[in-house]
């Protein structure tokens, strides 16, 4: 008797977790603590294109099923040779990540874009898109989720991406950037001083 009460107890547990597990869709750019943009060290074309966060250097795959992806070097702009893209996934090999914000351009049809972020806790879809409008869209996980990649769907299609962003990537630390390292420095020249005067 006591077993079954066990596990009728854990099973409810885990029923009431996978409840709360979830992908939050939150319409509009909403950066993230570690948010890195996301590059291309050259330019390429193909059905897979690879770009790399500008922090971790840390490899981003884009693929399309039904596109050919043109991705051009420096900030990230993916376009497509047809001038509409229809699909496209954002992956990190070998790693998960937390957040991604993307901002699909000039879409063609209203509420076209279907964001499906696929998570260790399941598959969880957001509609939405404005041909007018700002499509800027955060996607983020509750806590102990990750996302393992991000897909964009468009039966109408869309023109491109522009400067998406991505943080939380599982096991990258980030190089520091130039104002964090000018602030620390700072504060260790400080510091030096005052132990300097408190010897003299």
């Amino acid at each position: 008797m006591r077993t079954k009460i066990v596990g009728v107890i854990l099973g409810t547990v885990v029923l009431m977790a996978s409840a709360y597990a979830d992908a939050v869709f939150t319409p509009g750019n909403h950066p993230q603590p570690g948010e890195e943009n996301i590059l291309f060290h050259s330019d390429q074309t193909g059905m897979i294109v690879d770009e790399f966060t500008n922090r971790s250097d840390t490899e981003v795959v884009v693929s399309s099923t039904i596109d050919t992806l043109i991705g051009t070097g420096g900030q990230s702009d993916i376009d497509d040779t047809s001038g509409e893209i229809h699909d496209i996934t954002f992956m990190v090999p070998g790693h998960t990540f937390r957040d991604f914000i993307l901002d699909p351009q000039k879409l063609v049809s209203l509420n076209d874009l279907t964001v499906t972020a696929v998570t260790n806790s399941g598959t969880f879809t957001f509609v939405y898109g404005d041909p007018n409008g700002n499509n800027f869209l955060t996607v983020t996980t509750t806590t102990g989720d990750v996302i393992q990649s991000l897909t964009v769907d468009s039966t109408d299609g869309f023109a491109g991406f522009k400067q998406p962003r991505i943080s939380g990537i599982s096991g990258v630390t980030l190089v520091p950037e130039p104002s964090s390292m000018i602030l620390l420095g700072s504060g260790l020249l400080g510091l030096a001083g005052m132990i300097r005067r408190r010897r003299l």
